[in-house]
């Protein structure tokens, strides 16, 4: 594991993660289905409740929707089943009982749907998704896709090393399918019950035209991987794929021809609506339209540049796109405009905070700051004036707060959030923690071993020795005078004079520590790279390496009181004690990256992280009955501290730069004067 990995570089500390355990070539799927199928933990959302984005965050993989265009689905990582009965207005989360990545979806009317997943899931619903039947066709193969023909009887389904299912009676019965290739197979599109295409790795494209009786093999675009197919008509296909490869065929797949875009961009998906009319998107966040079957295209930015990994049109100008974060879209005009389906930002969470078991705050990439009033089922943007990212927020009592980020960034507030103020701090360093011990003396701390401090309330700041080069993640207090910071390779330092000063502790540990959670005047923990945990009991000096279960990096930590802990990080990975020395993994709602928690007992439990995620327990941690404090500890009391109480930003977003919401049309009674 690397051990320099950086707050900013989190995200790449889970691709390294990733490379490191499954030990693949990252050719040989796609990104996309790569992370899902190789690594992602079995999850459900049982006991958790999403909050932002919604209806949910994880990545979806695939859409499709009925004939009559109101009734679809859409699926995702994290076993993730969405289904709309109104054009994608509106969405249900459903429940089965597998527990895989799905990503691949066909809906033939409002009653009947296939999904297909990991480790040979075939999924079955006659009732319109309020019960999924599980097909057992005898594989454990990954199946990465899912394609019927027009009416909906012949139905193809491809996955790992070749493996070809085909129906031709609407689903009732598979047959395998002998087919000349051993490689990944990622797509599929079918005209009819003898003809159909599918795509893959290593530039792979086969088509039969009698069933899967006989292939023809081709290598496009030099190898490159395929990741979309779509038949145009009898002896008409398209295939696309990565450095912008889109290949098109007029002889029935014998022989295909490259067609030149002008762009190496990656192509995720493709949707064809006639012979002439069709869609596709690239990993640039663009969407590429064409009138002419393939032959020229025209492409068009979609704002905020998402990576949407599979659309479908169900006419000549309604479609939908779906792909990281949750986001869902829809358009009403061919492509050349896209409006969310979705709900909320996804930025990336850095840190939360709550105040009370219903006022909080959230900040994160891009200056972004969020409050809620009501424990998160409402998360509403509050004007920064930065366009830094965010890396931590610590309020003091109900009024006062403070906010550091990257360019030496610090924000102060005296009206609990409501409005926001530039401190002036000389250092540019990336600042990654603060913590204030009153309403005058604060500590932030950063890159390259940056400490600086204030005793004008955030006003001004001055740098304090650090004694290191090492990057310092985050800094709390045990109390007015006696606090600590950690940071990379280990690095732990203390203070007894709240700040002016800092003494090194030597702990013999290597990895990078990236939270500290403080409990009492002498119980904190620590938590880093590599699942590593460290418990002290007074207040710094010593440290004890606790046995952990995991040995994924742990990012943040929150503390309750000396015995309840609970920390997240990579891969959706929570972990929690109750006794304060055994810890024990708790399943998540998600595989995405988590690094920011509150914990205020029971199913008071808030994580934040990557693409705005915001997902809040319902139900306690532990099945075992604890009597929780009322409220968590208040180290540092002050009877003259201001409550928190329910704030609106003073200075309104009028445009966050993100895709318009969409609306659905007036109904002729709702146009009626």
């Amino acid at each position: 594991m690397n051990a320099n990995i950086r707050r900013s570089d989190r995200k790449r500390s889970t691709d390294n993660f990733l490379s490191a355990l499954i030990r693949v070539d990252l050719r040989l799927i796609p990104l996309f289905l790569l992370f899902a199928f190789t690594i992602s933990a079995q999850r459900t959302a049982n006991g958790w409740q999403w909050q932002n984005p919604l209806p949910q965050g994880n990545p979806l993989y695939a859409i499709h929707f009925a004939k009559d265009k109101l009734h679809g689905f859409t699926v995702g990582s994290d076993n993730t089943i969405l289904r709309t009965e109104n054009g994608g207005f509106s969405w249900q989360r459903q429940t089965t009982n597998t527990n895989v990545v799905l990503s691949g979806v066909w809906c033939r009317d409002k009653q009947r749907a296939f999904i297909v997943g990991a480790r040979g899931t075939l999924l079955e619903t006659k009732n319109g998704g309020k019960d999924w039947r599980t097909v057992d066709l005898g594989v454990r193969e990954h199946f990465y896709n899912i394609s019927f023909d027009n009416a909906g009887l012949a139905g193809w389904i491809v996955g790992s090393h070749g493996k070809v299912f085909r129906t031709l009676d609407g689903g009732a019965k598979w047959e395998a399918v002998t087919t000349p290739s051993t490689d990944q197979l990622l797509r599929v599109s079918a005209l009819d019950e003898l003809n159909a295409i599918a795509v893959g790795i290593n530039g792979l494209a086969i088509v039969t035209a009698d069933g899967g009786e006989t292939w023809n093999s081709s290598t496009l675009c030099n190898g490159a991987m395929l990741s979309g197919a779509a038949f145009l008509g009898a002896k008409t296909m398209l295939a696309v794929g990565y450095g912008g490869c889109v290949a098109r065929s007029d002889d029935g797949g014998e022989t295909f021809k490259k067609i030149e875009t002008y762009s190496t961009a990656d192509i995720l998906s493709v949707s064809f609506i006639s012979e002439g009319t069709g869609s596709m998107t690239d990993a640039n966040g663009a969407a590429w339209i064409t009138g002419d079957g393939g032959v020229t295209w025209l492409p068009i930015n979609v704002r905020t540049n998402p990576k949407l990994v599979d659309i479908k049109f169900g006419d000549e100008f309604t479609g939908w796109a779906v792909g990281e974060n949750g986001l869902i879209l829809r358009t009403d005009d061919g492509a050349y405009s896209w409006q969310r389906l979705s709900e909320g930002g996804r930025e990336d969470v850095n840190d939360l905070t709550m105040l009370d078991d219903e006022i909080g705050a959230a900040v994160g990439s891009r200056g972004r700051i969020w409050l809620t009033n009501n424990a998160g089922k409402e998360w509403f943007a509050v004007f920064s004036d930065v366009e830094k990212n965010l890396n931590a927020v610590n309020f003091f009592d109900g009024d006062k707060g403070w906010i550091v980020g990257d360019g030496g960034t610090v924000l102060r507030t005296i009206n609990g959030g409501a409005s926001w103020g530039k401190g002036a701090n000389e250092s540019t360093a990336d600042l990654s923690g603060v913590f204030f011990v009153s309403d005058r003396v604060g500590i932030a701390v950063g890159a390259n071993g940056t400490i600086i401090r204030t005793t004008t309330g955030g006003a001004t700041w001055e740098s304090v020795a650090s004694g290191t080069k090492h990057w310092l993640e985050d800094v709390k207090f045990f109390d007015e005078t006696n606090g600590v910071v950690v940071g990379d390779r280990g690095t732990i330092l203390i203070t007894a004079n709240a700040g002016e000063t800092w003494e090194n502790i030597t702990i013999g540990a290597t990895e990078n520590l990236y939270a500290i959670g403080v409990a009492d005047a002498k119980t904190a923990y620590a938590v880093g790279s590599s699942g590593i945990i460290f418990r002290t009991d007074d207040a710094g000096k010593t440290w004890k390496d606790q046995e952990s279960p995991i040995r994924s990096n742990l990012f943040a930590v929150s503390v309750l009181d000396m015995n309840n802990v609970v920390a997240v990080g990579d891969l959706g990975t929570v972990v929690y004690t109750d006794n304060g020395s055994k810890w024990s993994v708790q399943q998540s709602a998600t595989s995405k990256l988590l690094q920011a928690i509150v914990y205020r007992g029971g199913s008071k439990l808030w994580l934040g992280g990557r693409g705005g995620t915001i997902i809040r327990r319902t139900e306690p941690l532990s099945p075992s009955l604890l009597n929780w404090p009322k409220s968590p500890p208040v180290l540092i009391r002050n009877t003259g501290k201001a409550r928190p109480q329910p704030r609106q930003p003073l200075l309104t977003i009028s445009s966050d730069g993100d895709i318009p919401i969409a609306m659905p049309s007036p109904t002729p009674d709702q146009k009626k004067p």
